[in-house]
């Protein structure tokens, strides 16, 4: 690559934003399906983070083989970026057509191995797009660019969850969140639950009379069990109809009856062909990405997008021929660091449902998830939009004015995008302050990589540790939320710091930093293991419930990434390598 000043070829580097795009709106989509799968596959929560597990362990197999592959022939100096990006691209697109047939037989492992198969398509994408971005343009923006296209992905999982909340519930009802309840006094938010669950119940089946294509006995026994749920339903809600003002421990007393109900709802098991009539909604908006996948593939092998790879094999740079990740500290402390990080970002948000279910966080159930969901991804959003003004050749004032300004743009976004679902989303005017402690915290690590990773990881430590003991809970999610904001910048930081210094092998190190993908498939399913817990232990622990407790392992995660983001600017100096301030992507 040339290291003389170049500007960044937009024209080149816009197409392939698409793809990080496309990457935003599937992960976030998989915490649409997590509660959805979980409720109609009948699944215990770690059960249900096999969801993750399935699309993250693919980024692990995946960045493996083309390890292996590239060991005999480099296959990005053999194919070139282009051709190799389109292979991830048509990968990926066999795996979205295959939820078609995965809904028809609404069998779970087939989706599972349909995600597996999208995952995989996505390791490739992956490694190839990563320095692709970095390569177009000047190397000191290099980083910034990165950090822009992460902004673009995260617009994907802003918009992913509220799509598909539509594709799979329909356009929400105002009425229907549980925050727009505020004027109300406790025990008449209490019954409106009660109503909303009974209503719920009531929906299935009249749906289970009407449509189902299951053996009349079968249909029979399933509505049986529905019935005495509701029956259960009638008679607390005519207690309730009959108190006007209720102490807090009545109230706690209704509350405690509605969870044990909802707990036996959720252990219905539904005809099959029931459950298949409320999965097959799921298929649309992946035949729709998989036709997208296979357009943008097309475009990048017949467009004039200059391919780096030839230019790379003109001007290789010196460098060991034997390649060792020992030699490279920054390198596989670095792989720890993106495994965590994925991990985390993952973990805090799949778990975000079972923890919202809980009566303490207000019984929120499926159809009234996906604004928690868009609004935790659109945190990542609202991050790096404000990380990318760095690309841009501003002045120094238009730049700290635009960090003031571009997180609340994107903050704006996500608020009218849930509205236009359907959505009433007030309640989430109080994550401002979240945002405002953001922008103060990003001015404090400035452009320094390492510097900036340890401030966020730290703030994510303190975020959690609140959202374990704050009192009041509907205060109290939005500190596990506000974690998405602190990952925003995590990603670009630690793939900055972890090539540093690694010359012609950038390309393999790349391939192992994506492997570390991995993470995002078990660290939820450590979380979700002990969110299993309340099950044995209806106490749970030190007074809060187990899947509450279970955000202490998000705490020991940022504590790593805080310490990676010490200590590697020193491990770097000791090889003569120095990050400063312009090679950095700062947010």
């Amino acid at each position: 690559m040339d290291s003389n000043p170049q500007q960044t070829k937009w024209s080149q580097f816009l197409s392939l934003i698409v793809v990080f795009f496309f990457w935003g709106f599937v992960a976030a989509s998989n915490d649409i399906l997590i509660p959805v799968f979980k409720k109609w596959f009948v699944l215990s929560q770690v059960q249900s983070q096999l969801v993750a597990w399935a699309f993250y362990v693919a980024y692990f197999i995946g960045s493996v083989v083309f390890f292996l592959i590239s060991i005999k022939s480099d296959i990005l100096q053999k194919f070139g970026y282009k051709k190799t990006l389109a292979v991830g691209l048509v990968l990926s697109s066999l795996g979205a057509f295959l939820f078609v047939p995965a809904a028809a037989s609404a069998n779970f492992w087939f989706f599972l191995t349909a995600l597996f198969i999208v995952g995989l398509g996505f390791s490739v994408q992956q490694i190839v797009a990563n320095p692709l971005a970095i390569k177009m343009g000047s190397p000191q923006t290099g980083a910034h660019r990165l950090t822009l296209a992460g902004g673009i992905n995260s617009l994907g999982t802003t918009i992913g969850p509220i799509l598909v909340g539509i594709a799979l519930f329909g356009m929400g009802n105002d009425k229907e969140t549980a925050s727009a309840d505020k004027d109300l006094s406790k025990i008449e938010i209490v019954k409106n639950e009660y109503i909303t669950h009974r209503d719920e119940l009531v929906k299935n089946i009249v749906s289970l009379k009407q449509d189902s294509k299951d053996d009349p006995a079968v249909v029979a026994k399933a509505v049986n069990t529905v019935q005495q749920n509701v029956d259960a339903l009638d008679t607390e809600i005519n207690q309730l109809n009959n108190i006007s003002t209720a102490s807090d421990l009545q109230v706690d007393e209704f509350s405690d009856k509605l969870g044990k109900i909802k707990e036996k709802t959720s252990a219905i098991s539904y005809p099959v062909e029931f459950v298949k009539e409320n999965l097959k909604l799921v298929k649309g908006p992946f035949i729709v990405l998989g036709i997208a996948f296979i357009l943008v593939a097309v475009f990048m092998l017949f467009s004039k997008i200059e391919d780096p790879a030839k230019e790379e094999e003109e001007n290789i740079e010196e460098g060991s021929t034997k390649f060792s990740i020992l030699n490279y500290p920054q390198l596989y402390l670095g792989m720890l660091a993106i495994f965590i990080y994925v991990g985390v970002e993952v973990s805090i948000i799949s778990n975000l449902p079972a923890l919202l279910h809980t009566k303490e966080f207000g019984g929120v159930l499926e159809h009234n998830i996906a604004p928690f969901v868009s609004l935790y991804w659109g945190s990542l959003m609202i991050g790096r939009w404000n990380g990318s003004i760095n690309v841009f050749n501003m002045s120094k004032t238009t730049v700290n004015i635009l960090k003031f300004v571009v997180p609340f743009v994107a903050f704006a976004i996500i608020i009218i995008a849930n509205t236009l679902s359907g959505k009433d989303v007030s309640s989430f005017y109080i994550y401002g302050f979240w945002i405002v402690a953001f922008i103060l915290m990003s001015f404090l690590g400035g452009k320094n990589a390492g510097k900036t990773l340890m401030i966020f990881g730290i703030a994510g430590v303190l975020m959690m540790l609140i959202g374990l003991v704050y009192p009041d809970k509907e205060i109290a999610k939005y500190f596990f939320i506000s974690g998405g904001l602190f990952c925003s910048i995590m990603w670009p930081s630690i793939f900055d710091l972890a090539i540093a210094g690694l010359g012609k092998n950038t390309g393999k190190a790349s391939s192992f930093l994506v492997m570390m993908i991995l993470g995002g498939g078990i660290i939820p399913l450590l979380q979700g293991y002990i969110c299993d817990f309340d099950k044995v232990n209806k106490d749970g622990i030190f007074g809060i419930t187990w899947t509450h407790f279970s955000y202490v392992i998000p705490v020991l995660c940022f504590v790593y990434l805080a310490f990676y983001g010490f200590i590697t600017p020193k491990i770097l100096r000791k090889q003569g390598i120095v990050m400063g301030e312009s090679e950095s992507h700062g947010h």
